[in-house]
């Protein structure tokens, strides 16, 4: 053991000593590797923020958005749908379903859709809810109505309700409704039995998709809605962005052959300058190193110094260019991209990360086998 020791504090010893009686060869290592994983980054990091910009935008259109309308027959059969917690289990997808039951016509003269909701999705309802449980008139931030106690005609009479703003972010109340102005009433109210008589009530249901890497999650929501159609035998129509998704997707898998075959550019460059460098330093040294073997240090030692050596530059140079690039990415970003004022966390930017580490960890390896095979070669040929 305390030979291996020694040995292996001698080899270390030695390439400290080649890096600065030959300075070229390391910092030729570490400039090259460190440019090109920077240029790499520079890149491939482009090609995140305009997917992830492409992604946003898409989901403020609505892409990661399901719709489905229910139509009752003659016989004004009524299908419960299923809860959020199922739609959530089953799709990983927020939903939310109303029952359009007819028309109201508020204070300033227009008319708003009238909607009540299943006992099942009471939780959804009532925190957006007026507190003293009377119907709730949501208003667009153009209507000229004010929040506050208000009233609206419903078949000839005054009902009076609680106006509030549609609610905001992220919520699918506004996407349900379109919107526009809409009344909420509780299930069983006085409203909702009054307004039944016109044969209304037609069933609406959003889902949101969490998963927006892909199309996938829109795909299988779609398909679920119209199975279910399907299966209880009412009419209805689905409709979502798939097919802009999907176009998407395509997109995003021709650039990914153009990330692998950029990388493998890369890998290629850094793989010859190692192993020219490696077979060099190896054979301006072959002497002592055969006489190493001669002395019993296995050959397994050598390659791995080499080996070491490299991962060491090259490890040290990749980290340097992952730093640089996230300090410096907003102005890069923005000067030489256009792409406004976007930056990437190292979670967004991981698997490019581990795309480059991965063909830098090659060239490391690829660089070892003219040393391999030098190392094995007959110590009398060499000291003869």
């Amino acid at each position: 053991m305390k030979s291996l020791i020694l040995t292996v504090l001698y080899l270390a010893k030695d390439t400290v000593h080649r890096w600065f009686t030959r300075l070229s060869s390391p910092v030729a290592r570490v400039l090259v590797v460190f440019f090109l994983s920077l240029c790499a980054l520079c890149f491939l990091g482009s090609y995140v923020i305009s997917a992830k910009l492409m992604r946003d935008r898409i989901r403020v259109q609505g892409g990661d958005l399901v719709f489905m309308t229910l139509t009752p027959g003659r016989d004004g059969k009524e299908v419960m749908l299923p809860g959020p917690a199922e739609f959530e289990a089953l799709l990983g997808a927020d939903s939310l379903a109303m029952k359009a039951i007819g028309y109201v016509q508020t204070e300033d003269g227009r008319s708003a859709s009238l909607y009540t909701y299943d006992f099942e999705r009471m939780g959804q309802f009532l925190p957006i809810m007026a507190p003293s449980g009377i119907p709730t008139l949501f208003i667009a931030e153009s209507s000229r109505l004010q929040p506050g106690p208000s009233s609206v005609s419903l078949r000839q009479e005054k009902v009076d309700v609680f106006a509030r703003l549609m609610p905001a972010g992220e919520h699918l109340l506004p996407r349900l409704t379109y919107g526009g102005n809409a009344l909420i009433v509780q299930p069983g109210s006085y409203a909702e039995s009054g307004s039944r008589v016109r044969g209304l009530g037609a069933q609406q249901l959003v889902l949101r998709v969490r998963d927006t890497q892909s199309s996938e999650g829109v795909r299988r929501a779609e398909q679920y809605c119209r199975d279910f159609l399907r299966l209880e035998g009412v009419e209805g129509h689905v409709r979502s962005a798939l097919p802009l998704l999907q176009e998407m997707d395509a997109i995003l898998g021709n650039q990914m052959q153009c990330r692998l075959g950029f990388c493998g550019g890369i890998a290629f460059i850094v793989g010859i300058l190692l192993t020219a460098l490696a077979g060099m330093e190896y054979r301006q040294n072959e002497y002592i190193y055969t006489l190493m073997k001669s002395f019993g240090i296995h050959p397994l030692l050598l390659v791995g110094t080499f080996i070491a050596e490299n991962f060491v530059l090259v490890g040290a140079s990749f980290a340097a260019a992952v730093w640089s690039f996230m300090y410096f990415q907003r102005y890069i970003v923005a000067q030489f991209f256009k792409m406004g004022k976007y930056s990437l966390t190292l979670a967004e930017i991981a698997p490019e990360l581990q795309l480059i580490a991965a063909s830098l960890l090659g060239c490391v390896l690829v660089s070892a086998i003219p040393i391999i095979f030098a190392a094995n070669r007959d110590i009398g040929r060499v000291l003869k």
